[in-house]
């Protein structure tokens, strides 16, 4: 019982994090002119980089608190991730657990930066230099542990049905997609769609395995 109490909470830890990318990628429109709502990877010039956040102030809040809440249901995907391992599994496992912490407390500071600048914009406070080495280095990092979380639980997933033989080719798809973006820029985009349809996979498997145990 408790076991399906595990799997069913992160099947809606899941389901909100997928409704939450969504809102991201789709609730909050990019106004012309502009790429992103957070210019942080790959880097960008510092007038690039404050552009949005001064012009847009609030269409900024309302896109980081969809990722505020993307970044916590994530991080009770990977827990739920983790519950689920056995125990002969567990160092990888443990690993991807801990890179999944990680992740959520990069991306959580990455974002408090933009919610700082938005909430200082939208008073009319003139804005300090951000220092966008420290940024962009925290987007990195939050990148680089996300590949390192899906690598590690790929490995380790069990795979007792065809859709977690799946989920844990998209996981090890993942961090290779996901080192290839650094050598050609130009793939980043494709880590936002693997996000995306990664949770509403989660989601699934987690419901198949819960109905297995019934």
């Amino acid at each position: 019982m408790e076991n399906k109490t595990l799997l069913y909470a992160g099947m809606i830890a899941a389901l909100v994090a997928f409704l939450a990318a969504l809102m991201m990628g789709f609730g909050v429109p990019l106004p012309a002119g502009e790429v992103t709502w957070q210019p942080s990877y790959p880097p960008t010039a510092l007038a690039d980089f404050v552009r949005p956040i001064t012009a847009y102030p609030d269409q900024m809040l309302r896109f980081f608190a969809a990722d505020s809440l993307f970044v916590m249901s994530y991080l009770m995907v990977f827990a739920a991730l983790y519950g689920v391992m056995p125990g002969r599994v567990r160092p990888l496992a443990l690993v991807g657990f801990g890179a999944g912490i990680l992740t959520a407390l990069f991306d959580a500071t990455e974002n408090g930066f933009f919610i700082t600048y938005a909430l200082l914009a939208r008073q009319a406070t003139p804005l300090p230099d951000p220092p966008l080495t420290l940024i962009f280095m925290l987007s990195y990092l939050k990148w680089a542990a996300s590949f390192t979380t899906l690598y590690a639980y790929g490995l380790v997933l069990p795979r007792n049905t065809r859709l977690s033989w799946v989920v844990a080719g998209l996981m090890l798809l993942f961090p290779l997609v996901g080192v290839l973006s650094i050598a050609w820029p130009g793939l980043t985009d494709l880590r936002g769609l693997f996000l995306l349809l990664g949770m509403a996979l989660f989601a699934a498997y987690f419901w198949q395995q819960a109905s297995r145990r019934q």
